[in-house]
């Protein structure tokens, strides 16, 4: 069950960032590779920000939950008898999947600095640096991040769930049509003013190459979203999420029991 903790972590690389697992080409720069990487580091750290990533990992729980909740029978039913399940469901992965975030980020980072070291120049990641910090480039980052809904990747996931032994798989298609959806909305939420200013960023040659590199960008993505999760993960999610469920259940059969 590998997609459902590594989906969100690619969903984090929009607009103007991505990951790569390693170098696409040959350097594009003849400055110093370790002083490319450095600030290669530092717009990855930037892009990649905790608590945005922790903020689209509750959407995308949430959404999981939705649909999961909306589309399997036994979980129907679950929701159906016990309302309230869904938001068990939640609270109780929700730890599993933050751990593993932790567990997981700096590799993330990490990657997603060899990704812009091995294709931008160092004056490039220099102005992509200064777009995303810049008022117009955080506001964007903050509208993409609030938009991010996760449809296409957790409807991957639910409609794995109904089939004994699937190893969950994100498709590139899912994850770049989520990426675009966000990045869509989030630029239509932003004010006048910042939305020129990404505009006239996105028509530069650094933000023309950004875009010319979208797609080697998500498969890269994709190959992130389905890395294995770690076996503590897995064995807590196992464990963890059922006795939360069965708990709720017993909670609630008191309750009723109480009301007659």
């Amino acid at each position: 069950m590998r997609g459902p903790i590594f989906a969100f972590l690619a969903a984090t690389a929009f607009a103007g960032a991505g990951a790569a697992g390693a170098p696409l080409h040959a350097q594009t720069t003849s400055a110093p590779a370790d002083m490319r990487m450095t600030a290669a580091r530092d717009l990855a750290q930037l892009v990649n920000a905790t608590n945005r990533v922790e903020e689209q990992l509750d959407a995308l729980l949430r959404n999981m939950a939705r649909q999961a909740f909306a589309t399997d029978p036994s979980l129907m039913a679950l929701g159906q008898e016990y309302p309230g399940a869904d938001r068990v469901f939640v609270e109780s992965i929700r730890p599993i999947m933050a751990e593993e975030l932790t567990r997981t980020l700096p590799a993330y980072n990490e990657a997603t600095a060899g990704f812009f070291a091995s294709n931008f120049t160092l004056a490039e990641i220099g102005e992509l640096f200064t777009f995303w910090s810049s008022p117009a480039g955080q506001a964007l980052v903050s509208s993409v991040s609030g938009a991010a809904d996760y449809n296409s990747m957790t409807k991957e996931i639910v409609d794995q769930i109904s089939t004994p032994g699937t190893d969950f798989t994100i498709s590139q298609d899912a994850i770049t049509k989520d990426k675009q959806d966000a990045a869509v909305a989030g630029l239509d939420r932003l004010s006048a003013s910042h939305r020129a200013a990404v505009i006239r960023f996105g028509l530069t040659p650094t933000g023309r190459k950004m875009a010319r590199l979208s797609s080697q960008r998500n498969e890269i993505d994709r190959q992130w979203a389905n890395r294995e999760p770690s076996a503590e993960a897995m064995a807590r999610m196992e464990k963890e999420i059922p006795e939360a469920l069965l708990a709720f259940m017993a909670a609630e059969d008191r309750k009723r029991a109480a009301a007659k």
